[in-house]
């Protein structure tokens, strides 16, 4: 354990507005953190830039373990994405023990024809360009899903950006676009409340919480899957005995029934790991991303 940390609070920096998977991670976390180190770990939203404004404000704090980042997916993703970064996704940063993953969900209007992904390739075959998917902006996840699978199917789908995931939600909801793939905790009321109806899940078996809702692989694309995960990362620098107390506690918390359960509740399948293996995740999507973006280079944004 560190001498004496933590001996204030300590602040997490969530990359997202509140309401996502990556908030609902921090905030369950952050509150069992507060109660086990006896100092207040305050959950802060700094979105923008699609996860970077957040993640550089990491890598900017000092390696002191009084900021800590709730990351998602999307810190490497944007590492593989963008042609520049102010910081290192990987040098500039430390991993401390991943959290908890939640795959997304390809989704349409509940009005909608399109009731498979069979549907919505044929339906983009018999009308190239007509059909329109929305995604929570350049460089996301949300925007290379639905380019993979029309680069896979070889269908012309128009893609429409938007300003982070609930306006894209928004969207297809309010029929401005025909699909959308995104986290199924942002989704998920949605589709309870008959508004949205679900094609298929990009994790590798179904989600018990849609248990009839089919997977991309078993849509005909066997090699599919896209989980977002959440992790905890620190400043490059950082003390190892530092890191070694949070993977400590984050991992004591995933291991407790009701952490699991509220991280289940809003859809994510609690994950704990050690430092070096988050690390290894990280390094290996990196590398996933990067062959994405070498086949797709119009992918590639400023």
């Amino acid at each position: 354990m560190a001498q004496g940390y933590p001996s204030k609070s300590i602040r997490m920096i969530i990359p997202a507005a509140p309401g996502g998977g990556v908030d609902s991670a921090g905030r369950i976390l952050g509150q069992y953190l507060s109660e086990k180190l006896g100092q207040s770990v305050v959950t802060e939203n700094v979105a923008g830039a699609g996860t970077m404004l957040g993640s550089e404000t990491l890598a900017r704090s000092q390696p002191d373990g009084y900021t800590i980042l709730m990351a998602t997916s999307s810190h490497i993703v944007n590492a593989a994405v963008r042609r520049t970064m102010r910081y290192d996704a990987i040098g500039d940063f430390a991993a401390v023990s991943l959290v908890g993953s939640t795959p997304d969900l390809l989704v349409v209007n509940a009005d909608s024809s399109i009731k498979s992904v069979a549907d919505l390739i044929a339906a983009a075959k018999k009308d190239p360009g007509k059909l329109t998917y929305g995604s929570s902006g350049l460089g996301t996840l949300s925007q290379l899903e639905p380019e993979m699978l029309k680069d896979e199917t070889g269908i012309d789908i128009l893609g429409v950006p938007y300003r982070g995931g609930v306006p894209a939600v928004m969207a297809v909801i309010g029929k401005e676009v025909d699909s959308l793939f995104l986290g199924v905790v942002a989704l998920a009321p949605h589709i309870d409340a008959g508004k949205l109806r679900p094609l298929a899940v990009t994790s590798p078996a179904r989600l018990p919480r849609f248990p009839d809702v089919p997977t991309m692989a078993e849509s005909g694309f066997p090699d599919w899957n896209t989980d977002t995960w959440y992790g905890v990362l620190v400043p490059a620098g950082t003390s190892p005995d530092i890191i070694a107390t949070l993977n400590k506690h984050i991992n004591d918390a995933l291991k407790l029934p009701e952490i699991r359960q509220k991280l289940v509740a809003a859809g994510i399948g609690p994950e704990a790991s050690t430092p070096d293996q988050f690390s290894s995740i990280m390094k290996n999507d990196l590398a996933r991303w990067q062959k994405v973006i070498e086949k797709l280079p119009e992918l590639k944004i400023d």
